[in-house]
């Protein structure tokens, strides 16, 4: 599976089609799409999938849970 296709697919499950095309402009974690919880569930799904470790250890790390954008863009480098 994809980066984007992988993440498109959580934030369906969250959010529902209807509501997808918000993603671009708001801020996930402010808007309420994202908890605590789902910041450390993203996180591991992101290390088994993709190999990639997104620390949760500091405020710049925190962050990029703020953006689709960003998190899309960790997660494809």
């Amino acid at each position: 599976m994809k980066p984007k296709e992988y993440l498109d697919n959580y934030f369906y499950s969250k959010i529902g089609k209807k509501n997808m095309h918000k993603l671009q402009n708001i801020n996930l974690i402010q808007d309420g799409i994202l908890d605590s919880l789902d910041i450390v569930t993203l996180s591991v799904e992101i290390k088994k999938k993709f190999n990639i470790d997104v620390k949760l250890n500091d405020k710049k790390s925190i962050k990029i849970f703020e953006s689709y954008e960003k998190l899309l863009e960790k997660i494809t480098k």
